[in-house]
């Protein structure tokens, strides 16, 4: 899988139409809370108790005695140490298909000195499948990035922007089209940080249904750096500058689309009370993406292993009629990313799945069976596995046109070289919090997965996280 693809979903009185984008990366700015007061947002969501004002909480830290307790005891936020969450980007979704935050490229040419003044805000996805970051630019004269109200960053307004004299060029293919451009550097700006010289790529050409249909302006790359195309990552970046003490992040994103989420960064995310229950760690099994030892698949209660359904059929070899052998594949992989809309299955596997899962009437999805899991938790241990287990109310998406149900899976084929796979995309992630920890060293990487908490709760806890650590 040189990228995983990316689904936008629109549903119309026709039923639904899927685009695929094969995978890269892109970025905007526009925060889902207000910059006011904590107060604001309190009476909005009906809860007077927390109606302090971002001036009262700040006072309160600075003037309390035990002023770095408090800030530690609230949600397991630090003072700036190794393992504590140091920024929050806030996510705004786009028709219930894909999250964007947003992201600064360039210093504005009258920013102060050491001011943060970035010369383009852009909208981008912040994508778990790949590895680099692409903003559309002044370049772009072909398609969707040159519409009249795109944002575009634009190499003239930074002071800070860097270009070889003979640039090298990139195009990447897509499903659905394509991306030209070149590579250049300059300062980006994510939350309350500052990466200085990050490397880019900068669209001149962009076609694809994808983008056409909804706003996006750049895509910031999450996997490893094995998936990056010669640049350093913004995530290694953001460790080699200190921002933050290690490559961590978080994503929490709300049940209902409307209300966005928010990537959390730096270690500590998952002691801030995000999740409900014990959180599971699963070893990541190849450090491209964030792949998990994918070990056996079912649906609900049935004792049938459909993993095998992950390969595609072989004849058996012989005389005689012809006739298919059954192989269980040595390795497969649960690929868990942020910029695919729903979860995915080789064609074989999704046929099967549609079998039982169909659309209907929403009352009626609680008929439907689980989809179970079964995850590795020790990659040296084969029989060391927990179970994932996925309700319908999870997998099955509501048609607003029509009111019925519809499942939120798609059919997607393995490349020729890529291990079997299944993903787990954003209608997963709307009900589960996420925690992607990248190790030290090779083979020490980390994916931990815990039911999400209520959206109220977790909003208050999000929006004061912000505060404490300077994301507003």
């Amino acid at each position: 899988m040189r990228c995983l693809a990316m689904l936008l979903v629109a549903v119309g009185s026709q039923g639904a139409w899927a685009a695929l984008l094969r995978r890269a990366p892109v970025p905007t700015v526009t925060p889902l809370m207000p910059r006011g007061s904590f107060a604001s947002f309190a009476s909005a969501s009906g809860d007077k108790g927390m109606a302090v004002s971002s001036r009262q909480l700040q006072d309160l830290l600075r003037h309390s005695p035990r002023r770095h307790g408090l800030r530690k005891s609230l949600f397991g936020l630090g003072t700036g140490g190794a393992g504590e969450v140091r920024g929050i980007v806030r996510l705004e979704d786009l028709s219930s298909a894909e999250y964007v935050g947003t992201l600064g490229v360039g210093t504005s040419a009258n920013c102060t000195r050491g001011g943060t003044c970035a010369a383009a805000e852009l909208r981008v996805i912040f994508d778990t499948g790949s590895a680099d970051l692409w903003v559309a630019s002044d370049l772009c004269t072909l398609g969707p990035c040159a519409f009249p109200k795109r944002h575009r960053f634009n190499r003239s307004s930074s002071r800070t922007f860097r270009q070889p004299a003979r640039p090298e060029q990139f195009e990447t293919e897509y499903g659905s089209g394509r991306l030209r451009g070149i590579l250049g550097s300059d300062d980006v700006f994510v939350g309350p940080f500052r990466v200085k010289a990050q490397s880019l790529g900068l669209i001149s050409e962009e076609s694809g249904d994808a983008f056409t249909a909804f706003p996006i302006d750049g895509i910031v790359g999450l996997a490893f750096p094995a998936l990056s195309v010669k640049t350093r990552t913004l995530l290694d970046n953001l460790v080699q500058e200190k921002a933050m003490f290690k490559p961590e992040f978080a994503f929490y994103l709300h049940k209902d689309p409307s209300r966005g989420g928010a990537v959390i960064w730096g270690g500590g995310a998952d002691r801030m009370g995000l999740h409900e229950g014990e959180m599971t760690w699963f070893p990541i099994a190849e450090e491209r993406y964030w792949s998990l030892s994918l070990r056996g698949f079912r649906l609900g209660g049935e004792q049938e292993e459909l993993l095998p359904l992950l390969l595609p059929q072989k004849p058996k070899r012989g005389d005689g009629p012809i006739s298919f052998a059954e192989e269980v594949p040595e390795r497969a992989a649960l690929v868990v990313d942020s910029g695919t809309t729903f979860f995915t299955a080789p064609r074989r596997l999704f046929n099967k799945i549609s079998q039982t899962v169909w659309p209907m009437s929403c009352d009626k999805i609680h008929t439907l069976p689980e989809f179970v899991f079964a995850v590795g938790t020790n990659l040296s241990n084969h029989s060391a596995m927990h179970e994932i287990r996925v309700p319908p109310n999870v997998y099955m998406i509501q048609n607003t046109f029509t009111g019925d149900c519809m499942p939120g899976i798609m059919n997607m084929e393995p490349g020729r070289h890529d291990l079997p796979f299944m993903i787990l995309g954003e209608t997963f992630l709307r009900h589960y919090f996420s925690v992607f920890q990248r190790g030290p060293v090779p083979g020490e990487s980390w994916l931990g997965l815990a039911p999400a908490l209520p959206s109220e709760e977790a909003e208050r806890k999000l929006l004061l996280a912000q505060q404490l650590t300077g994301s507003l």
